[in-house]
């Protein structure tokens, strides 16, 4: 995770820690649910997003490392040298 994403992260617990501990101790359950849901869709949401740049760039590298490989596979032909003669004919 990002720097950035970390700091929030530590910023909303922080916050519910306190939450927690200013608060009835009747709400934990729904306090501790609430944190641990918005902390699992907070994680898939930044794990969706570094999918998205490392698969664009894995593919754009696949990409050209196909088109390095054609172009070597395929060396220009050459043109083969024919088996048959030519013979030159007179008339009878």
């Amino acid at each position: 995770m990002k720097k950035s994403s970390l700091l929030i992260l530590a910023v909303i617990l922080l916050l519910c820690l306190v939450g927690l501990f200013t608060g009835k101790w009747t709400i934990l359950f729904w306090l501790v649910l609430s944190a641990s849901i918005f902390t699992a869709l907070f994680y898939f949401i930044n794990r969706v997003a570094e999918q998205k740049e490392t698969d664009s760039a894995y593919k754009r590298a696949v990409k050209q490392s196909k088109e390095l490989r054609e172009s070597k596979a395929k060396p220009a032909k050459k043109k083969k040298k024919s088996s048959f003669k030519v013979i030159d004919g007179g008339k009878k």
